[in-house]
């Protein structure tokens, strides 16, 4: 299964970039991440880290950043575990500056397979809670901070 969403933030990509490549960054931005670590001691930009995710309604995610590209800026991951029921889950969060407003196109998509019974649940959590959810938590930010 695959999901896409995205928006325009009002801030340049390079700022953005800057809040949105910390892989325990989310706390910062996100209404959905209530704490954030790396639990094998790796930095969290570097390939291999794995971070604990604590979610507003309790429950835990661990991820692993499988691509990073400061460059290029995005970043990849994929769930190690979690409480949606999703198997070979990778999502990429990347930016896109518009040179001609100065402003920033974002987008967030994910690749998984689930249960066919959980495929409509799965588009709604994924699709509408996670990437679109957090899409417009991180252009909030941006339009808040400034």
């Amino acid at each position: 299964m695959k999901v896409f969403e995205s928006t325009m933030i009002n801030a340049p990509a390079d700022k953005v970039w800057a809040v949105m490549r910390d892989f325990v960054g989310l706390t910062v931005w996100s209404n959905a991440v209530t704490g954030a670590h790396i639990t094998n001691g790796k930095p969290a930009d570097q390939l291999g880290a794995i971070r604990h995710l604590d979610i507003v309604d309790g429950s835990v995610f661990i991820e692993t950043l499988v691509a990073h590209s400061d460059k290029e800026m995005f970043l990849k991951y994929d769930i190690v575990e979690g409480p949606i029921p999703v198997t070979d889950y990778v999502a990429t969060m990347r930016l896109y500056p518009v040179t001609a407003t100065d402003q920033t196109y974002a987008t967030w998509s994910a690749e998984f397979d689930c249960p066919d019974d959980q495929r409509k649940a799965m588009q709604d959590i994924v699709g509408n809670q996670i990437c679109a959810g957090g899409l417009q938590a991180l252009k909030e930010y941006f339009e808040t901070k400034s």
